[in-house]
């Protein structure tokens, strides 16, 4: 096994090469298209140069002919534009130059060290896999000889477990009924506690009809007491009959 994964690796190594040779034939074209560039530049900024060269001969020969303060001004302006236009050109050429020098190594290294870093490091994954895959073959026939072992006492905790909880859930349901039951009994204690109410019913008044009839016969026996004697009746006439009191 692993000298076949070395096989692997030593391919994916000469692969990395192939393609880092790839990328340094590109980076030489990229280089040389910026030095065709740079050098562009710089034929454009000789052409300014030599312009402005021929323009500050034609003011010195203007400034000979006729000497004025503004002539002396812009010869001034002109020679101070050559100078920087020489400065930039020659700083323009150089860094040019460091450029194409320095530039094509340096993106060379660091290719073929990014690819040799990256084949190392595919050669040890497939190294580090081929390991693990021996260690789990390995500790999966360990681990599932003790879960074997293990499974008996766990079912039988769990059989407890479920009893257990089905003894509380049956205490726990059995319990609130009873207090309910308790709770219904103060319902009847209001009950006898409205009886005194009938007791005052007898307390009543009298009625306004009774009282008239009461006073209608007292009345009537205090006339019957106070009243003159009866006249002597002739022969033959029958005896009044007392007044009855008439109901009111």
């Amino acid at each position: 096994m692993l000298d076949k994964e070395m096989a692997q690796a030593t391919k994916l190594a000469q692969q990395a090469n192939k393609r880092v040779e790839k990328l340094r034939g590109r980076l030489l074209k990229e280089t040389e298209k910026a030095h065709a560039g740079l050098k562009r530049d710089l034929a454009a900024a000789r052409k300014k140069h030599s312009a402005a060269t021929t323009r500050l001969n034609q003011a010195r020969a203007a400034m000979r002919s006729k000497s004025t303060s503004v002539n002396q001004r812009r010869v001034d302006d002109l020679l101070k534009q050559v100078q920087e236009l020489t400065d930039s050109m020659g700083s323009m050429a150089r860094a040019a130059y460091d450029y194409a020098e320095r530039l094509v190594p340096i993106r060379a290294d660091l290719a073929l060290e990014t690819r040799r870093a990256q084949a190392a490091e595919r050669a040890a994954e497939v190294v580090e896999k081929a390991a693990k895959r021996q260690r789990n073959s390995t500790a999966a026939s360990d681990t599932a000889a003790v879960k074997t072992r293990k499974k008996a006492p766990a079912k039988k905790a769990a059989a407890k477990k479920k009893t257990v909880a089905s003894r509380k859930a049956a205490v726990s349901k059995k319990a609130p009924a009873k207090k309910a039951a308790v709770k219904k009994t103060p319902a009847k204690k209001t009950a006898v506690k409205k009886a005194p109410a009938k007791k005052t019913a007898p307390k009543k008044a009298p009625s306004a009809t009774a009282a008239a009839r009461a006073a209608a016969v007292k009345k009537s026996a205090t006339a019957s007491a106070t009243a003159a004697p009866a006249k002597r009746r002739g022969p033959g006439r029958p005896k009044a009959a007392p007044k009855q009191p008439e109901d009111s």
